[in-house]
Protein backbone atom coordinates (compact mmCIF):
# COMPACT_ATOMS: atom_id res chain seq x y z
CA UNK A 1 0.00 0.00 0.00
CA UNK A 2 0.84 3.43 -1.02
CA UNK A 3 2.43 5.84 2.15
CA UNK A 4 0.33 8.70 2.01
CA UNK A 5 2.54 12.19 2.33
CA UNK A 6 -0.50 14.85 2.95
CA UNK A 7 0.14 17.37 5.37
CA UNK A 8 -3.33 17.23 7.17
CA UNK A 9 -2.64 16.50 10.84
CA UNK A 10 -4.99 14.82 12.73
CA UNK A 11 -5.78 13.85 16.03
CA UNK A 12 -7.68 11.06 17.46
CA UNK A 13 -7.67 10.67 21.47
CA UNK A 14 -10.16 9.52 24.06
CA UNK A 15 -10.08 10.63 27.73
CA UNK A 16 -10.73 7.68 30.15
CA UNK A 17 -9.94 6.85 33.97
CA UNK A 18 -9.53 2.81 33.45
CA UNK A 19 -8.61 2.69 30.04
CA UNK A 20 -10.19 -0.93 29.20
CA UNK A 21 -7.04 -2.72 27.04
CA UNK A 22 -9.14 -3.93 24.06
CA UNK A 23 -9.91 0.54 23.34
CA UNK A 24 -5.73 0.63 24.20
CA UNK A 25 -5.15 -1.87 21.77
CA UNK A 26 -7.42 -0.77 18.83
CA UNK A 27 -5.77 2.83 19.20
CA UNK A 28 -2.32 1.58 19.18
CA UNK A 29 -3.43 -0.69 16.04
CA UNK A 30 -4.55 2.41 14.73
CA UNK A 31 -1.51 4.52 15.10
CA UNK A 32 0.47 1.70 13.71
CA UNK A 33 -1.56 1.55 10.38
CA UNK A 34 -1.10 5.65 10.37
CA UNK A 35 2.67 4.92 10.55
CA UNK A 36 2.59 2.24 8.03
CA UNK A 37 0.42 4.62 5.46
CA UNK A 38 2.56 7.94 6.37
CA UNK A 39 -0.24 9.82 8.26
CA UNK A 40 -0.07 12.76 10.01
CA UNK A 41 -2.50 10.90 12.73
CA UNK A 42 -1.64 10.93 16.43
CA UNK A 43 -3.94 8.58 18.38
CA UNK A 44 -3.59 9.04 22.20
CA UNK A 45 -5.42 7.67 25.26
CA UNK A 46 -5.38 10.84 28.20
CA UNK A 47 -5.29 8.47 31.13
CA UNK A 48 -4.03 8.95 34.70
CA UNK A 49 -0.15 7.90 35.47
CA UNK A 50 0.09 4.04 36.48
CA UNK A 51 -2.75 3.12 34.25
CA UNK A 52 -2.57 -0.21 33.92
CA UNK A 53 -1.25 -1.69 30.57
CA UNK A 54 2.09 -0.49 28.45
CA UNK A 55 0.37 1.15 25.21
CA UNK A 56 1.87 2.97 23.18
CA UNK A 57 -0.98 6.27 22.50
CA UNK A 58 -0.74 6.48 26.33
CA UNK A 59 -0.83 10.07 27.52
CA UNK A 60 -0.99 10.37 31.39
CA UNK A 61 -2.16 13.09 33.67
CA UNK A 62 0.32 13.23 35.89
CA UNK A 63 -2.14 15.00 38.52
CA UNK A 64 -4.03 11.60 38.88
CA UNK A 65 -2.61 8.51 40.08
CA UNK A 66 -4.80 5.47 39.28
CA UNK A 67 -2.90 3.38 42.00
CA UNK A 68 -5.01 5.89 44.22
CA UNK A 69 -8.59 5.59 43.25
CA UNK A 70 -9.71 3.24 45.65
CA UNK A 71 -13.11 4.83 46.93
CA UNK A 72 -16.20 6.27 45.38
CA UNK A 73 -15.43 9.52 46.00
CA UNK A 74 -11.70 9.85 44.46
CA UNK A 75 -13.32 8.11 41.36
CA UNK A 76 -15.80 10.94 41.42
CA UNK A 77 -13.74 13.85 42.11
CA UNK A 78 -10.70 11.80 39.57
CA UNK A 79 -13.32 11.80 36.58
CA UNK A 80 -14.13 15.31 36.77
CA UNK A 81 -10.55 16.43 37.34
CA UNK A 82 -9.79 13.91 34.34
CA UNK A 83 -12.12 15.58 32.07
CA UNK A 84 -11.19 18.87 32.92
CA UNK A 85 -7.94 18.21 32.15
CA UNK A 86 -8.43 16.49 29.06
CA UNK A 87 -10.57 18.84 27.19
CA UNK A 88 -7.26 21.71 28.58
CA UNK A 89 -4.85 19.72 27.25
CA UNK A 90 -6.96 19.22 23.86
CA UNK A 91 -7.25 23.57 23.43
CA UNK A 92 -3.49 23.88 23.72
CA UNK A 93 -3.19 21.21 20.62
CA UNK A 94 -4.84 23.28 18.52
CA UNK A 95 -1.76 24.90 16.78
CA UNK A 96 -0.56 21.51 16.04
CA UNK A 97 -3.73 19.68 14.58
CA UNK A 98 -6.16 20.49 11.30
CA UNK A 99 -9.06 18.16 12.32
CA UNK A 100 -10.12 16.69 15.83
CA UNK A 101 -11.13 13.45 15.79
CA UNK A 102 -12.78 12.52 19.99
CA UNK A 103 -13.74 9.47 21.27
CA UNK A 104 -17.38 10.51 22.05
CA UNK A 105 -17.71 10.25 26.17
CA UNK A 106 -21.33 10.02 27.32
CA UNK A 107 -22.99 13.41 29.33
CA UNK A 108 -19.94 15.36 29.46
CA UNK A 109 -20.28 19.20 30.27
CA UNK A 110 -16.57 19.36 29.88
CA UNK A 111 -16.76 17.91 26.12
CA UNK A 112 -19.67 20.22 25.22
CA UNK A 113 -17.77 23.31 27.01
CA UNK A 114 -14.92 21.92 24.75
CA UNK A 115 -16.95 22.11 20.87
CA UNK A 116 -17.82 25.72 21.84
CA UNK A 117 -14.89 26.70 22.34
CA UNK A 118 -12.35 24.83 20.02
CA UNK A 119 -11.67 26.94 16.48
CA UNK A 120 -10.99 23.41 14.38
CA UNK A 121 -12.83 21.23 13.31
CA UNK A 122 -14.05 18.69 15.99
CA UNK A 123 -15.62 15.20 15.19
CA UNK A 124 -17.00 13.03 17.31
CA UNK A 125 -16.42 8.92 17.14
CA UNK A 126 -19.23 6.95 18.10
CA UNK A 127 -19.13 3.01 19.12
CA UNK A 128 -23.30 2.60 20.01
CA UNK A 129 -26.82 4.37 20.60
CA UNK A 130 -25.89 5.74 23.88
CA UNK A 131 -29.03 6.74 25.21
CA UNK A 132 -30.86 3.28 24.74
CA UNK A 133 -27.26 1.66 25.84
CA UNK A 134 -27.55 3.97 28.83
CA UNK A 135 -31.31 2.75 29.91
CA UNK A 136 -30.64 -0.58 29.57
CA UNK A 137 -29.87 -1.37 33.43
CA UNK A 138 -33.82 -1.59 34.55
CA UNK A 139 -34.15 1.37 37.50
CA UNK A 140 -33.55 5.09 38.18
CA UNK A 141 -30.10 5.47 37.86
CA UNK A 142 -30.99 3.77 33.88
CA UNK A 143 -33.33 6.44 33.68
CA UNK A 144 -31.03 9.49 35.03
CA UNK A 145 -27.99 9.00 32.72
CA UNK A 146 -30.10 8.47 30.02
CA UNK A 147 -31.90 11.53 30.36
CA UNK A 148 -28.44 13.57 31.09
CA UNK A 149 -27.43 12.47 27.87
CA UNK A 150 -29.88 13.47 26.01
CA UNK A 151 -30.00 16.87 27.40
CA UNK A 152 -26.35 17.26 27.02
CA UNK A 153 -25.17 14.78 24.36
CA UNK A 154 -27.58 16.36 21.67
CA UNK A 155 -26.57 20.01 21.56
CA UNK A 156 -22.61 18.58 22.14
CA UNK A 157 -23.13 16.34 18.57
CA UNK A 158 -24.94 19.87 17.29
CA UNK A 159 -21.95 21.59 17.22
CA UNK A 160 -19.78 18.96 16.05
CA UNK A 161 -18.08 19.47 12.62
CA UNK A 162 -18.88 15.85 11.64
CA UNK A 163 -19.94 12.58 12.91
CA UNK A 164 -17.66 9.40 12.60
CA UNK A 165 -19.38 5.90 13.35
CA UNK A 166 -19.07 2.17 13.39
CA UNK A 167 -22.31 1.37 11.64
CA UNK A 168 -24.59 3.51 9.53
CA UNK A 169 -26.73 2.95 11.96
CA UNK A 170 -24.56 5.38 14.50
CA UNK A 171 -24.07 7.95 12.05
CA UNK A 172 -28.05 7.75 11.24
CA UNK A 173 -29.13 8.02 14.95
CA UNK A 174 -26.68 10.76 16.05
CA UNK A 175 -27.33 12.64 13.30
CA UNK A 176 -30.93 12.38 14.01
CA UNK A 177 -30.71 12.69 18.13
CA UNK A 178 -28.35 15.99 17.14
CA UNK A 179 -31.06 17.25 14.77
CA UNK A 180 -28.51 18.15 12.21
CA UNK A 181 -29.13 15.36 9.42
CA UNK A 182 -27.01 17.53 6.76
CA UNK A 183 -24.43 17.35 8.94
CA UNK A 184 -20.90 15.65 7.20
CA UNK A 185 -20.90 12.22 8.39
CA UNK A 186 -18.85 8.76 7.85
CA UNK A 187 -18.52 5.12 8.84
CA UNK A 188 -15.63 4.22 10.05
CA UNK A 189 -15.85 0.03 11.31
CA UNK A 190 -13.59 -2.01 13.59
CA UNK A 191 -10.39 -3.39 12.48
CA UNK A 192 -7.32 -5.47 13.38
CA UNK A 193 -3.97 -4.88 11.99
CA UNK A 194 -4.26 -8.31 9.91
CA UNK A 195 -1.18 -10.17 10.25
CA UNK A 196 -0.96 -13.27 6.97
CA UNK A 197 0.51 -16.40 8.62
CA UNK A 198 -0.33 -20.42 8.03
CA UNK A 199 -3.85 -21.13 9.00
CA UNK A 200 -3.56 -24.90 10.84
CA UNK A 201 -6.85 -26.90 9.97
CA UNK A 202 -7.86 -29.51 12.80
CA UNK A 203 -11.08 -29.30 12.31
CA UNK A 204 -13.02 -32.87 12.71
CA UNK A 205 -14.86 -33.87 9.27
CA UNK A 206 -18.50 -34.90 11.30
CA UNK A 207 -18.99 -33.37 14.53
CA UNK A 208 -19.21 -28.98 13.87
CA UNK A 209 -17.30 -27.02 16.47
CA UNK A 210 -18.16 -23.42 17.21
CA UNK A 211 -16.25 -20.59 19.08
CA UNK A 212 -17.61 -18.03 21.04
CA UNK A 213 -15.24 -15.50 22.56
CA UNK A 214 -16.73 -12.04 24.63
CA UNK A 215 -16.69 -10.47 28.07
CA UNK A 216 -20.27 -11.90 28.21
CA UNK A 217 -23.11 -9.07 28.08
CA UNK A 218 -26.29 -9.05 28.09
CA UNK A 219 -26.38 -7.88 24.29
CA UNK A 220 -24.04 -11.08 23.82
CA UNK A 221 -27.18 -13.15 23.95
CA UNK A 222 -25.69 -15.88 25.30
CA UNK A 223 -28.69 -16.97 27.44
CA UNK A 224 -31.21 -17.22 23.96
CA UNK A 225 -28.09 -19.53 22.76
CA UNK A 226 -27.84 -21.68 25.92
CA UNK A 227 -31.67 -21.95 25.96
CA UNK A 228 -31.99 -23.33 22.19
CA UNK A 229 -29.38 -25.44 22.82
CA UNK A 230 -31.07 -26.79 25.67
CA UNK A 231 -34.10 -28.11 23.65
CA UNK A 232 -31.49 -29.56 20.68
CA UNK A 233 -30.61 -32.84 19.82
CA UNK A 234 -27.91 -31.98 17.70
CA UNK A 235 -24.11 -33.20 17.65
CA UNK A 236 -21.94 -30.38 18.55
CA UNK A 237 -19.48 -28.70 20.38
CA UNK A 238 -19.30 -25.10 21.70
CA UNK A 239 -16.03 -23.82 23.13
CA UNK A 240 -17.26 -20.62 25.42
CA UNK A 241 -14.32 -18.44 26.28
CA UNK A 242 -14.87 -15.52 28.47
CA UNK A 243 -16.37 -15.61 32.51
CA UNK A 244 -20.32 -16.55 32.15
CA UNK A 245 -23.14 -14.47 33.57
CA UNK A 246 -24.28 -16.41 37.00
CA UNK A 247 -27.59 -16.75 35.47
CA UNK A 248 -26.52 -18.84 32.49
CA UNK A 249 -24.50 -21.05 34.51
CA UNK A 250 -27.32 -23.65 35.10
CA UNK A 251 -27.93 -23.64 31.17
CA UNK A 252 -24.15 -24.98 30.19
CA UNK A 253 -24.67 -28.02 32.11
CA UNK A 254 -24.44 -29.65 28.93
CA UNK A 255 -21.78 -32.18 27.45
CA UNK A 256 -21.45 -30.47 24.17
CA UNK A 257 -20.46 -27.35 26.04
CA UNK A 258 -16.90 -26.49 27.03
CA UNK A 259 -16.17 -23.62 29.22
CA UNK A 260 -12.48 -22.57 29.51
CA UNK A 261 -13.14 -18.94 31.23
CA UNK A 262 -10.06 -16.04 30.33
CA UNK A 263 -7.63 -17.50 27.44
CA UNK A 264 -4.53 -15.43 26.00
CA UNK A 265 -4.86 -14.91 22.26
CA UNK A 266 -2.20 -17.49 21.76
CA UNK A 267 -4.48 -20.01 23.32
CA UNK A 268 -7.43 -18.93 21.68
CA UNK A 269 -5.47 -19.19 18.23
CA UNK A 270 -4.77 -23.13 18.93
CA UNK A 271 -8.62 -23.50 19.87
CA UNK A 272 -9.77 -22.06 17.16
CA UNK A 273 -8.25 -24.32 14.82
CA UNK A 274 -10.23 -27.19 15.45
CA UNK A 275 -13.91 -24.81 14.93
CA UNK A 276 -15.85 -24.43 12.21
CA UNK A 277 -17.05 -21.22 12.81
CA UNK A 278 -16.97 -18.23 15.32
CA UNK A 279 -20.41 -16.63 17.13
CA UNK A 280 -20.55 -12.88 17.20
CA UNK A 281 -23.52 -11.89 19.18
CA UNK A 282 -27.44 -12.78 19.95
CA UNK A 283 -29.12 -9.82 21.54
CA UNK A 284 -27.92 -6.48 20.23
CA UNK A 285 -31.69 -5.28 20.23
CA UNK A 286 -31.43 -5.54 23.97
CA UNK A 287 -29.40 -1.89 23.70
CA UNK A 288 -32.13 -1.21 20.01
CA UNK A 289 -29.53 -2.13 17.40
CA UNK A 290 -29.86 -3.80 14.19
CA UNK A 291 -25.55 -3.06 12.85
CA UNK A 292 -22.51 -4.11 14.63
CA UNK A 293 -18.54 -4.56 13.53
CA UNK A 294 -17.41 -6.21 16.68
CA UNK A 295 -14.00 -6.46 17.09
CA UNK A 296 -13.77 -10.03 17.75
CA UNK A 297 -15.66 -10.85 14.43
CA UNK A 298 -12.33 -9.77 12.62
CA UNK A 299 -10.38 -11.83 14.58
CA UNK A 300 -11.79 -14.78 14.03
CA UNK A 301 -12.06 -14.11 10.28
CA UNK A 302 -8.55 -13.45 10.26
CA UNK A 303 -7.89 -16.52 11.90
CA UNK A 304 -10.01 -18.20 9.07
CA UNK A 305 -13.44 -18.77 11.29
CA UNK A 306 -16.69 -18.04 9.10
CA UNK A 307 -18.80 -15.81 11.50
CA UNK A 308 -22.42 -16.08 12.69
CA UNK A 309 -24.41 -13.69 14.29
CA UNK A 310 -27.98 -11.75 14.75
CA UNK A 311 -26.58 -8.71 13.54
CA UNK A 312 -25.86 -7.06 10.06
CA UNK A 313 -22.41 -6.35 9.53
CA UNK A 314 -20.45 -3.82 7.33
CA UNK A 315 -19.70 -6.70 4.96
CA UNK A 316 -21.08 -6.95 1.44
CA UNK A 317 -24.69 -8.93 1.14
CA UNK A 318 -24.50 -12.88 0.57
CA UNK A 319 -20.91 -12.60 1.23
CA UNK A 320 -19.15 -16.70 2.27
CA UNK A 321 -17.66 -15.61 5.68
CA UNK A 322 -20.44 -13.67 7.16
CA UNK A 323 -24.29 -14.56 7.92
CA UNK A 324 -27.35 -13.19 9.58
CA UNK A 325 -29.50 -15.03 11.78
CA UNK A 326 -31.00 -16.03 14.57
CA UNK A 327 -29.87 -17.68 17.96
CA UNK A 328 -31.89 -20.90 16.47
CA UNK A 329 -28.92 -23.77 16.66
CA UNK A 330 -30.36 -25.50 13.27
CA UNK A 331 -29.72 -22.29 11.33
CA UNK A 332 -26.04 -22.08 13.30
CA UNK A 333 -25.52 -26.07 12.15
CA UNK A 334 -26.66 -25.51 8.30
CA UNK A 335 -23.96 -22.30 8.05
CA UNK A 336 -21.04 -24.39 9.61
CA UNK A 337 -21.94 -27.21 7.49
CA UNK A 338 -22.21 -24.70 4.17
CA UNK A 339 -18.60 -23.25 4.95
CA UNK A 340 -16.83 -26.05 5.87
CA UNK A 341 -15.72 -27.02 2.45
CA UNK A 342 -14.08 -23.20 2.46
CA UNK A 343 -10.23 -23.74 3.64
CA UNK A 344 -9.88 -21.72 6.72
CA UNK A 345 -6.98 -19.17 4.43
CA UNK A 346 -9.14 -18.60 1.89
CA UNK A 347 -11.78 -17.28 4.27
CA UNK A 348 -9.22 -14.80 5.73
CA UNK A 349 -7.88 -13.35 2.55
CA UNK A 350 -11.60 -12.98 1.31
CA UNK A 351 -12.18 -11.01 4.76
CA UNK A 352 -8.93 -9.03 4.56
CA UNK A 353 -10.00 -6.01 2.85
CA UNK A 354 -12.90 -5.35 5.31
CA UNK A 355 -10.68 -5.54 8.27
CA UNK A 356 -7.15 -4.40 7.65
CA UNK A 357 -6.88 -1.26 9.67
CA UNK A 358 -5.01 0.58 6.87
CA UNK A 359 -7.60 0.23 4.44
CA UNK A 360 -10.09 0.88 7.23
CA UNK A 361 -7.89 4.28 7.95
CA UNK A 362 -7.20 5.01 4.30
CA UNK A 363 -10.78 4.85 3.39
CA UNK A 364 -11.49 7.59 6.34
CA UNK A 365 -8.62 9.45 5.67
CA UNK A 366 -9.45 10.26 2.28
CA UNK A 367 -13.05 11.06 2.78
CA UNK A 368 -12.50 13.68 5.62
CA UNK A 369 -10.03 15.15 3.63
Amino acid sequence: MERNKSKLRVLHSAALLRPPSGICTQMDWEQEAAHALGLEWQVKMFCPMHSKGAFKVMHFDSSINAENLNTRLKKLLAWGQLRKNYHNWLLNQQDKVDIFLLRYYVHDPFQLAFVKRCKKPVYFVHHTLEVPELALPEGIAGWIRSSLETFIGNPTIAKASGIIGMTQEIVDYELTRAGVPGKPSYVYPNGIIFNEQKLIDRRSEDIPEFLFVANFAPWHGLDRLLTTIAKSKEKFLLHLVGEIPKESLLLVQDSRIRIYGALTHEEIVILSQQCWIGLASFALDRKKMKQACPLKTREYLMLGLPVYGDYQDVFQKNTPYFRTGSENIEGILKFAKETRVIEKENISKLAQLSIDKKYLLAELFNSIQ
